[in-house]
């Protein structure tokens, strides 16, 4: 990938980034909303832009990584991940509002082995889906991986279901 492709992809998260800012406070994890996006031919994580309470940057091991790299192989034109919180009050409003919502329970998963990756990959065979709620996750107890195309489709998404919440 050229310098100028990789800087469209920098833009793009950033500007999706931007949007977040006017999302419900009550759908952020501890951590802030995490963005990824993938390069059209990402296969590690080097190849994967992350986006975490402002700081954007290539080769970042973050969670959201992980998911976008598994979901690929099963979809390529998904390239872009967001994270946020989970609990019933905004785990409803998902399913609502995206409809295609899959989730998993890590801790229901064989010891020894990611579970993060094993449940992106299992809730994956037909298809990725718009949304995964993964309860009891290592990394962030819990949350919900947004998918779409492109940073500003997870964005929209996230503004979507942050709106639905507020009323």
């Amino acid at each position: 990938m050229t310098a100028k492709q990789q800087s469209e992809v920098l833009r793009s998260i950033q500007k999706a980034s931007g949007k977040l800012e006017a999302a419900n406070r009550y759908i952020i994890p501890k951590g802030g909303i995490t963005l990824a996006y993938a390069q059209e031919d990402a296969l590690d994580q080097k190849k994967v832009a992350v986006s975490r309470e402002g700081s954007v940057g290539f080769g970042i091991d973050e969670p959201v990584v992980r998911v976008i790299i598994t979901a690929r192989r099963f979809n390529p034109d998904i390239r872009a991940v967001g994270c946020i919180r989970l609990n019933e009050d905004i785990a409803e409003t998902v399913r609502e509002v995206l409809l295609d919502v899959e989730e998993y329970d890590a801790e229901k998963f064989p010891k020894g082995i990611s579970t993060m990756e094993w449940g992106v990959a299992f809730l994956c065979k037909e298809g990725v889906p718009v949304a995964i709620c993964a309860e009891n996750e290592p990394t962030y107890g819990g949350c919900i991986y947004i998918f779409g195309e492109t940073p500003e489709d997870v964005a929209n998404r996230i503004l979507i279901i942050s709106e639905r919440l507020t009323l």
